[in-house]
């Protein structure tokens, strides 16, 4: 059964996810200051869960590679920021703000990059052993 397995399915798989993680967190950077949505209060954070299973006998080859589990929202507390003049100021004068942290996005947008590129890299190793093997056998 390990035969079927395609890296290079897997790596883009890989590459479907991270490109999710970064289109969260570009959404979660541009909000990051939004005090208000359309559903009423602050914008929260969205994160993606990523699921995987790991390569081993009896395994089918469509479970391999990660998918989004789902995109969840961060439960943690809005930022409050005292700012009486704010239209979005309750009755105390303070304002909430989204729970987006942008040194917290930044790493997540580095780290989402960094697998985007390995995989990218899966893919293109794929390419040249495939091109290798058809070397070969033409020869």
């Amino acid at each position: 059964m390990l035969e079927a397995i395609s890296g290079k399915e897997i790596a883009v798989s890989g590459l479907r996810a991270q490109r999710t993680r970064m289109n969260l967190i570009a959404n979660n950077i541009a909000n990051a200051l939004t005090p208000t949505t359309a559903k009423g209060g602050a914008f929260r954070r969205q994160v993606a869960i990523l699921s995987g299973e790991g390569v081993k006998n009896g395994i089918q080859p469509d479970k391999l590679g990660v998918k989004v589990e789902k995109v969840m929202s961060d439960p943690s507390p809005f930022r409050q920021v005292y700012e009486p003049g704010n239209p979005y100021a309750n009755q105390n004068g303070m304002v909430e703000y989204p729970n987006i942290d942008l040194a917290v996005e930044m790493a997540d947008l580095v780290s989402a990059q960094r697998a985007y590129e390995a995989n990218i890299a899966v893919v293109v190793s794929s390419r040249r052993m495939s091109a290798k093997a058809l070397e070969i056998i033409q020869a």
